[in-house]
């Protein structure tokens, strides 16, 4: 009969203990955790913002690194614990929803997707300021350069996802050799910048700007170059003992980072002073200093295969992040529509046109705050989501748990806040645009739907 037909040989059930085994040994390892979110964070942002970095505050940008550093680690360790909660993708606009409604969470959602398509119009800008900077021939083609990248990426994008292995460890060393390199020579070469007074006075402050003001503004620049640590969070479903391993991952990755980071500006400053201010390549220039001219082509070379790695990704991801919204429900199920290949094909082109409209709008520079200011979009309202969330009877008990009750969350709001407030005002008015925007689009798209309900 069918039903004994359906009934599986003894022989064929598997033992429940291999099966866990077998799976548990598929996820990452602490190790494995830690490289995944030494990879997510580190790009070209270290390369291309000496400059900014130093202009408001000379040597003491080392210090807003610091105030970046507790920041970052503050708001990780948010995403640590609200992750907890949810077991599908969706990230910040799922915790937003779950938390305060559909409306809120449409708006986290679509600003979430836009920053990410801002971001990587400033990938695609660096990438192309990059190549000039090591191909000076090519000066001039800035934009031409950033648009073919973006519709190339694009079409391999709509051929299917097939990542390979080799790709990801080649990208993660490009990145790694480089930056390793410089930070072991600029331990040498500090101590001479100390005595040739390159890092005297400490503090060389903007005239136009109040300390508090130019330590934000810095402190807005160089958070920049920590984008991509809310990866780290979404690695803890397919990590071994998550509620142990993911708070280690987190702050090992993002202290490995800091002081990699950290080690590039000193170096810098160390080897050129003030002349930083004079460089388009400051690192690179600095590497010159140490080693000779061979230092030059290693960081450039590193630093565009590094960048050309984050194009791809974002290439990758930032169409599935709108097909994820429309998946919700929150979006027209066009966006979401799929081609032959699996492919999420009407958001790739969606994606890719916006992002070239941006490109077509301002410079790395310009771009790369306006994506910081709308990130906090996307921190913000997790952190609130956060302490929320723990009022409200969920299904489930979060791995990880922040200590101290609300403090944290607390104390990331208000320095969000803090470093929001300090950005261009002209950045601000964009995501004051960007929400109602986004709020109208939510009552056209969904009309039968109101503030505060929920979709399950």
């Amino acid at each position: 009969m069918q039903n004994e037909e359906q009934i599986p040989e003894v022989s064929d059930i598997k033992d429940p203990e291999e099966l866990s085994s077998s799976e548990d040994k598929a996820k990452f390892s602490l190790n494995g955790a830690t490289l995944y979110g030494i990879n997510a964070v580190i790009g070209s942002g270290i390369f291309l913002l000496p400059r900014t970095i130093y202009q408001d505050l000379g040597p003491a940008s080392l210090v807003a690194m610091l105030v970046d550093v507790l920041l970052v680690l503050m708001l990780a360790v948010c995403f640590a614990e609200v992750a907890g909660y949810f077991n599908k993708n969706g990230g910040a606009f799922q915790y937003a929803k779950a938390a305060f409604g559909d409306f809120v969470g449409f708006n986290v959602g679509i600003l979430g997707w836009f920053v990410t398509i801002i971001a990587w119009a400033a990938m695609a800008a660096g990438f192309a300021k990059l190549l000039i900077q090591t191909f000076p021939s090519l000066e001039g083609q800035n934009t031409l350069i950033s648009v073919l990248l973006i519709i190339f990426l694009s079409t391999i994008n709509s051929m299917g996802i097939k990542t390979s292995k080799i790709f990801t460890i080649t990208i993660t060393i490009a990145k790694l050799i480089p930056i390793i390199a410089f930070t072991l020579m600029s331990i040498f070469f500090i101590k001479n910048g100390i005595d040739a007074g390159n890092f005297t006075p400490f503090l060389q402050l903007n005239p136009d700007m109040t300390l508090s003001q130019a330590m934000a503004s810095t402190s807005l620049t160089v958070f920049y170059a920590f984008i991509g640590f809310e990866a780290l969070p979404v690695v803890a479903g397919e990590m071994r003992n998550a509620k142990k391993n993911v708070p280690k991952a987190i702050i090992g990755s993002i202290s490995i980072v800091s002081i990699l980071y950290f080690m590039i500006i000193a170096g810098t400053i160390a080897m050129l002073g003030m002349g930083i201010l004079q460089s388009n390549a400051p690192v690179q220039d600095a590497f010159v200093e140490m080693v000779g001219p061979a230092g030059k082509w290693i960081i450039s070379i590193g630093a565009l295969i590094s960048i050309a790695g984050l194009n791809m990704g974002d290439s990758l991801m930032i169409p599935r992040y709108g097909a994820s919204i429309s998946d919700e429900g929150l979006l027209p199920k066009i966006i979401a529509k799929k081609n032959g290949k699996g492919a999420p094909i009407v958001a790739i082109i969606v994606s890719g046109l916006i992002t070239i409209g941006f490109l077509l709008s301002g410079s790395f520079e310009q771009l790369a705050e306006l994506s910081v200011v709308f990130r906090f979009f996307q921190y913000i309202p997790t952190a609130l989501a956060l302490i929320w969330l723990r009022r409200k009877k969920m299904d489930t008990v979060p791995a990880f748990k922040l200590p101290l009750g609300p403090v944290i969350p607390v104390i990331s709001i208000v320095v969000s806040i803090w470093m929001v407030a300090a950005a261009n005002p002209v950045n601000l008015i964009a995501g004051l645009i960007g929400v109602i925007v986004a709020s109208i689009l939510y009552f056209v798209i969904n009309k039968e739907k109101r503030p505060g309900a929920t979709q399950d």
